[in-house]
């Protein structure tokens, strides 16, 4: 055995070694070797990649090297000269808002005026020819438009056949007109919200599981969770 490589030639039990024939002892010798050198090599990598990480973030701030020594990339803070205002928007300052509607455009106007003087506490009268605007914006609750097809029957005097008038080819014989089955798409089928969340979303009545096959009826119902 050599001496280099005691650690891994070792572990083979000497009974064994010594059948192990002499062109196949030799290759497990260069291999324990090799294994030895590469093991050797991987600590000094380690260990230089070490020095460089330290190296590199090695500052003034971190070490007692001075100033002049910092990379290229690292500065300090620079610290902004104090203005003397306070903070927030200052006076005469552009405001940043959303863009008001036109009043006509507003459903009701409130007028809200202020009674008491918030200095002295004294009543105040009189009216503002310019006064801050406030608008909300808000969703209006949906109302189901419900249109009602009554199909008469009639009897044949001839023959005695009862007949009874069918839906005009622009009527969708599912109960849903198109918009309520394009928002039931978009809801059911690209944000993939249950059928019971749309249909509470839309305020719908589903009778006798009419809106369950509505959504079945769409093409993209093999999205529909």
């Amino acid at each position: 055995m050599k001496k280099q490589c005691p650690k891994y030639i070792q572990q083979i039990p000497p009974e064994d070694w010594e059948r192990t024939p002499v062109s196949v002892k030799k290759l497990v010798e260069e291999m324990a070797q090799g294994m030895e050198e590469l093991k050797q090599q991987k600590a000094e990598v380690l260990a230089l990649q070490q020095q460089l990480l330290e190296k590199v973030n090695r500052t003034s701030k971190n070490s007692s090297s001075p100033p002049s020594q910092d990379s290229p990339g690292f500065e300090k803070k620079r610290q902004k000269p104090k203005s003397g205002l306070k903070r927030g928007g200052q006076s005469g300052h552009d405001g940043h808002s959303r863009d008001l509607y036109p009043l006509e455009k507003c459903l009701d106007v409130f007028n809200h005026h202020p009674k008491v003087c918030s200095g002295c506490g004294e009543s105040l009268s009189g009216e503002d020819e310019n006064p801050y605007r406030h608008q909300i914006i808000e969703i209006p609750p949906i109302e189901p438009i419900v249109i009602e097809h009554r199909l008469h029957q009639r009897t044949c005097v001839h023959c005695g056949t009862a007949t009874r008038a069918i839906l005009p080819e622009d009527v969708n014989p599912s109960g849903y007109g198109v918009r309520v089955v394009a928002l039931v798409a978009l809801l059911s089928g690209v944000y993939r919200n249950s059928q019971r969340m749309v249909q509470s979303a839309l305020a719908a009545k589903s009778a006798g599981g009419s809106f369950p096959r509505l959504v079945a009826l769409l093409p993209i119902r093999k999205y529909i969770c």
